[in-house]
């Protein structure tokens, strides 16, 4: 997930309407990530339209980088695809903002392999602090994960977050439809 690739030196800002070999190469870069984050069943057609298919594609990758969404390739989005989750903010006790924001959306999900009745590991308010509260959510995350307990959103509990089944899943369906 780390993995870096190989992206083009000019990463242009692309959006719906948009055509041409930029968008062929966004395209197949936005294949390479996906890989890379083991989604399954999803490969879009590299034939340089931006067209609907490819904007969902952009609009689920941004959900699952935890980016704003707006189906829009620009920069933070070709950072993530190249860069994986290097690109993303570490975030811990008293960041804030709308990525914090996400991360405590996230961290209500349920995990994996857990009963109905768990709630998940956020169970406070969605204010985009990162306070007290988020601070032991990620600490329950990343301990459930065998991951390093420091409550700091590093690319280890980055990873974790973005293949987590439930934040998946909530962008999938989101995006794409579905269950």
């Amino acid at each position: 997930m780390t993995a870096a690739i190989q992206c083009p030196t000019f990463k242009p800002t692309l959006r719906l309407g948009n055509n041409g070999q930029d968008v062929k190469e966004l395209q197949k870069r936005l294949n390479q990530r996906f890989a890379s984050i083991y989604t399954p069943s999803l490969e879009i057609d590299i034939d340089g339209d931006f067209g609907s298919q490819t904007e969902t594609a952009v609009n689920y990758l941004q959900c699952l980088a935890f980016l704003p969404v707006t189906g829009i390739s620009d920069a933070a989005t070709w950072n993530f695809i190249c860069d994986g989750v290097a690109s993303l903010p570490v975030l811990k006790l008293n960041s804030k903002g709308n990525t914090v924001k996400a991360v405590q959306q996230a961290l209500c999900g349920m995990p994996p392999a857990l009963s109905s009745a768990y709630r998940g590991f956020y169970s406070g308010a969605i204010d985009g602090s990162f306070g007290s509260g988020t601070v032991q959510a990620v600490k329950d995350f990343q301990s459930f994960y065998s991951l390093k307990v420091d409550a700091v959103i590093g690319a280890g509990t980055w990873t974790a977050l973005i293949k987590m089944d439930s934040h998946r899943d909530r962008c999938y369906s989101t995006y794409y439809g579905g269950c």
